[in-house]
């Protein structure tokens, strides 16, 4: 099985629900991850066949920056909580063994310290796939 993950920027889940669904369809991701997803809590991020972690940011009542981590159902899976001051969605995912893949996001001229960093992979189970949003 081949191993497709793919990362997308959709400043703001609600407005462009219908391009991601067919980001889904075409090629049909393990894992897809989305930012600036501009949700708050009670609005919904669920897609057809595939199961949602995120993790919502807000500053005030205004929603800004958030992130969505869509897993295939057909892939078993579990979130991974990280004791974190980034923004991130971490899950493990079930292949041929256990990886753990997780997103982060620098939002735009914002710098992050790297010991940050390095504290978010030292709570990573190996073997990880790091990605981030540059």
């Amino acid at each position: 099985m081949a191993l497709k993950i793919v990362s997308r920027n959709c400043h703001g889940l609600q407005t462009h629900k219908e391009d991601i669904k067919s980001i889904l369809n075409k090629y049909q991701p393990i894992c897809l991850d989305l930012q600036e997803t501009y949700l708050k809590p009670h609005l919904s991020s669920k897609f057809k066949n595939y199961t949602t972690q995120r993790n919502d940011f807000q500053q005030g009542s205004r929603a800004s920056g958030g992130m969505v981590c869509l897993s295939s159902c057909q892939i078993p899976s579990k979130p991974i909580l990280l004791n974190t001051q980034l923004q991130e969605v971490a899950i493990q995912i079930q292949l041929n063994s256990r990886i753990t893949v997780c997103y982060v996001y620098v939002p735009p001229r914002v710098h992050i310290e790297q010991r940050h960093l390095d504290d978010l992979i030292q709570q990573l189970p190996s073997p990880f796939f790091l990605a981030r949003r540059f």
